[in-house]
């Protein structure tokens, strides 16, 4: 799991999810910002492997859309986010 450690700094519920994530063997795409209020922006190469249990500030949605990405978890409406791909 060594492409953690050149991550800013994630929320501990984010990067949870990233770490199991990654142990499933799925990979980070990219990682960057979503202007205008996204700081830290992780988009995995592949969708979530599951539904993962998460607090108020963090919120899952489902986007769809193959010109983005399918679903993600935003943490504080955005601040940072996690997505995956198709």
């Amino acid at each position: 799991m060594s492409e953690t450690i050149n991550l800013p700094q994630m929320a501990p519920e984010l990067h949870a999810i990233l770490l199991a994530e990654l142990r499933r063997g799925n990979r980070i795409a990219s990682v960057g910002d979503w202007p205008p209020t996204c700081k830290l922006f992780v988009i995995l190469s592949r969708p979530f492997a599951e539904a993962y249990t998460t607090s108020p500030e963090t919120i899952y949605s489902e986007l769809n859309d193959r010109h983005y990405w399918k679903a993600e978890y935003s943490y504080r409406g955005g601040f940072q986010c996690l997505a995956c791909g198709f």
